[in-house]
């Protein structure tokens, strides 16, 4: 059988496994993130909610990926799959928050058509009721 670096690569590191109190530590602090998330929701944090939610998600994802699905154990070749696959969300994340934050805010055209608000819209006083169509005076 011949070894070489493939072979070598898809080996684990005996020195670098977890033992039960490292997984009991994981599990605390995946726990202790889990109740700040649930904490931090019930505070108004206005803009910063999404980034700080972002930031939580991605801590507990990158402890679960290196201590129990065993990257930390790899060599850099599976840490550098979990590189990339991490930029490409966050860039999909990045164009979707630069799409929403740049749509502009929908208009009526003018019409003799009543106009009515949706259902749970906020009214708006510009877009009450459009102009009155002109037309021939009445005697």
């Amino acid at each position: 059988m011949r070894s070489g670096p493939v072979a070598e690569d898809a080996v684990e590191k005996p020195e670098r496994q977890l033992g039960v109190a490292g997984v009991l530590v994981v599990g605390a602090v995946l726990l202790a993130l889990t109740a700040l998330t649930y904490l931090l929701h019930r505070l108004p944090h206005g803009a910063w909610s999404l980034p700080v939610a972002l930031l939580i998600a991605g801590a507990k994802g990158l402890l679960i990926a290196l201590f129990y699905m065993h990257l930390r154990e790899q060599r850099a070749s599976n840490g550098l799959v979990l590189l990339t696959a991490v930029v490409f969300v966050a860039v999909l994340l990045a164009v979707c928050m630069l799409e929403v934050r740049t749509r502009f805010r929908p208009t009526i055209p003018p019409g003799p058509f009543p106009v009515e608000s949706l259902p749970g819209a906020l009214v708006d006083p510009r877009s009450a009721r459009p102009p009155e169509p002109a037309g021939p005076p009445e005697p």
